[in-house]
């Protein structure tokens, strides 16, 4: 979560149901590039925000937060964390000294996310992992995106292009917020008709507690199945440095 989306969402008691149900995602692709705990295990987060992943990757191993924001470093040092201002469009993380980078709704707010992601490549030790995700479907590209500061949606294709360019061979991915999708895309197809110009609109905003839960019971049963469906709003995996 960045400040600007806690700033928003902290109106409430209810926590939010995407960054809930994302959390049971995060925790699920950890368990499966990471069955072995590692208390030793180097990881940092990049793009950390306010640092609501870090107690779920601290179980993992040693857990350090990285965010260019200094507003959202400072929320995240306050519960205890390691953390960083840090830009990996300008700066360089040490080589080879890396087990484990999460980057979890961030490449899309590179500019170019190409040379971040083969910074990322030189950083992770040999057979170190990069978890990730991105929001999928270029064509639904919108004033939501446009408010969030990203600069693209990806499609499957693109990614393991990108990664694959970068070095990183690729063991999984998959498509999440899937169950939503329809509603979703058809609300923001609407607002683009509305909205031709694409002024920036975020969709993100504080939610009546039945419309939260609700939404997260939905989005954390499609998380927890076994059957995935080939589209969604969201593409999530983990690669490996060979």
């Amino acid at each position: 979560m960045d400040y600007r989306d806690f700033k928003k969402l902290n109106q409430t008691g209810a926590e939010h149901f995407w960054y809930k149900a994302r959390r049971i995602l995060i925790n699920d692709l950890l368990n499966l590039a990471l069955p072995v705990r590692d208390p030793n295990r180097k990881i940092i987060e990049l793009g950390c925000g306010t640092g609501i992943q870090l107690p779920l990757l601290a179980q993992f191993g040693t857990v350090e937060g990285l965010d260019i924001a200094p507003e959202s470093i400072a929320l995240a040092k306050r519960s205890g964390f390691s953390a960083r201002v840090f830009n990996i469009e300008t700066e360089l993380l040490e080589k080879d000294s890396l087990e484990v980078i999460a980057c979890f709704d961030v490449l899309e707010h590179i500019k170019d996310d190409a040379l971040a992601l083969k910074k990322i490549f030189e950083a992770l030790k040999p057979n170190g992992i990069l978890l990730f995700s991105v929001p999928a479907v270029p064509w639904l590209f919108s004033p939501h995106d446009k408010a969030a500061s990203h600069y693209r949606r990806y499609s499957q294709k693109e990614i393991i292009n990108k990664l694959k360019a970068a070095g990183l061979t690729l063991k999984t991915i998959n498509y999440w917020n899937s169950w939503l999708f329809p509603a979703i895309a058809l609300m923001r197809t609407i607002k683009k008709i509305i909205n031709p110009r694409g002024t920036a609109s975020s969709d993100t905003k504080p939610l009546p507690n039945f419309i939260n839960r609700g939404l997260y019971q939905i989005l954390a049963a499609e998380t927890k199945s076994e059957f995935k469906l080939p589209w969604g709003l969201s593409l999530c995996g983990y690669a490996v440095k060979k």
